[in-house]
Formats: structure tokens, sequence, C-alpha cells
């Protein structure tokens, strides 16, 4: 069987106007990610990563720690879904069922808490589908784009490979419903707790897909600096 790796990315830019860059922290974190994997021996054979800038910077802060040159092919299916857009869509209606979503609103991009509080509300109405979202992707689309995006991974890779994936938590975790049969809920919920450069990694062949290692920070952990445990 070969070794399925997906990591997430580090740490982004949450609050300032471009989200979609690694912060210093995010750079380190990939590092060290990457120092760890090469003590312990890796030989990657593939490396991917999704298509934004948070996934590409990962990867060669990733590499750059492993001390490894490696040509990295880009999988928009490992992509993020966008939570922008379904927010838009669905907070006006949200706003008018629920008071704490107004309250929350304003301070959205500078407290975690009301950003939590809102972002959870229109996730959990995205993945039911029946709420109308506009042209913003809908759940099925986006775990039918993770799932392609698996599906030509075990494709190029046949047995005893090792593959590295760079991506972000929603497919993580689209993966792990499909591996594990999850309901809907239970794999959104799984984004939220999903650690930046977090390792997973699951064994795979072209009939099955097992969970060997979940959310594991175990290269940030032994760096005895609790700032290096974030998840946004």
């Amino acid at each position: 069987m070969s070794v399925l790796h997906l990591l997430r990315h580090g740490q982004a830019s949450f609050g300032q106007a471009h989200y979609d860059q690694l912060s210093e922290l995010g750079r380190r974190q990939a590092r060290l990610a990457g120092q760890y994997l090469g003590r312990r021996g890796l030989r990657l054979d593939a490396v991917y990563r999704g298509a934004l800038a948070r996934q590409r910077d990962t990867a060669e802060a990733l590499l750059e720690g492993l001390g490894a040159r490696a040509e990295v092919r880009e999988l928009r299916e490992f992509d993020e879904y966008e939570s922008g857009p379904v927010i838009q869509a669905l907070l006006p209606a949200m706003r008018a069922e629920d008071p704490a979503m107004a309250v929350a609103e304003p301070r959205m991009f500078s407290d975690r808490r009301a950003f939590q509080t809102i972002y959870e509300g229109a996730m959990l109405r995205w993945i039911s589908g029946r709420y109308d979202v506009g042209p913003a992707e809908t759940w099925a689309g986006f775990l039918a784009r993770a799932e392609a995006g698996l599906e030509r991974v075990r494709r190029e890779n046949g047995p005893g490979r090792q593959v590295m994936v760079v991506t972000s938590g929603g497919p993580i975790s689209a993966v792990m419903r499909l591996a594990l049969s999850l309901a809907d809920e239970t794999a959104l919920r799984l984004t939220w707790v999903i650690k930046n450069a977090s390792l997973t990694s699951f064994l795979f062949d072209a009939q099955r897909l097992t969970l060997s290692l979940f959310n594991s920070t175990a290269h940030l952990e032994q760096e005895d600096d609790q700032g290096l445990i974030t998840y946004r």
C-alpha cells in the first residue's frame, strides 16, 4: 500500500486585507514540519498542492525544511472552499433569524469568537443544501471536487509510494468523510479543529483508504512553544 500525507497550510493572515498569505509563524510551522519529516527519513515520491498562495508557500517551506527538491504539482481540487461568498449569501437571513448574528457581524474580522459565530452558522446552513447560496460553490460540489482530486492522486501513484498533498482543512475533512463514512455535519466540524501545519495520513490502494494519523502536530509540540499551535 501507499501512504497519503495531507498537510494543512501554515497560519495565514486572519484579519488582514489579504488572508491568503502565510504569516511568518506559518512559514516557520511549515519548515518545522519538513525538518521533522526529514529526521524521520521520509522520502517523498510525489508532492501536490492546491492553487492558493498559502498552500503554495507552505509547500515551498515544507520542502525547504525537508531539504528536498521535488516537482510540486498543482491540483485546484485541493483548494479550500470559499466561505466568503457563502456567508455573504446567507448572512441577511441569518441576521433575521438570530439576533446574535447581527451583534457578531461588525466584529467578525477583528474578534475570532465573533467570526466563529457567523462562520459556524453559515456553514451549517450551507451543508444542509436547503438554502440558496447563489453562485457560490455548494457543499455537494465541494465534496465532488475534493473526491476528484483524491482519485487523481490515487490513479497517479501505485503501490509503495509516499505522497504529500499540501491543502486546507476543508479538503482534509472531505477525505476523512470518505475514509470513515462520516455524516456531513461531523465532517464539517472537523474543519474547525484541524490545526495549522498539522499532518493527517492515510494508507491507500486502488480499493482502500484507511486513516493512519489525524491532525498531528508532534513536529510543533516538540519545540516546547505553545505559540506554534494555531487554528487560524
